[in-house]
């Protein structure tokens, strides 16, 4: 269950780094722009760097959706049990929390 977890956290770190990546690139660029033709060569390196970002964004949006709908698919079948039998759940609820009061107050002993 961590492994599916972390699949879409890794994925949006490696969308974090490639954001990264493309804007040090551009900076690189743009310091590096020979002023006499910076105009021209300023505004190559900023259309580069938006159709990277919109890129990015769609990817980002793709992956949202995953993560979305991998959710609803987790959760469904918890809420359906919590719909179909909701006095057990309650009591089941109401026992953890008993737990773990017990157990903090130990703690704090």
């Amino acid at each position: 269950m961590t492994e599916d977890v972390s699949a879409p956290v890794s994925g949006a770190d490696h969308i974090r780094l490639q954001t990264a990546e493309a804007l040090e690139e551009a900076a690189r660029k743009l310091r590096n722009a020979d002023m006499a033709h910076s105009g021209e060569e300023i505004q190559n390196i900023l259309h580069g760097v938006q159709d990277k970002m919109e890129h990015l964004k769609d990817e980002i949006g793709a992956r949202y959706q995953e993560i979305e709908a991998e959710y609803h698919q987790r959760v469904e079948p918890v809420e359906n049990v919590i719909c179909d039998h909701p006095i057990p759940a309650v009591l089941v609820a109401l026992g953890v929390g008993f737990l773990f009061g017990m157990l903090i107050g130990k703690y704090r002993d």
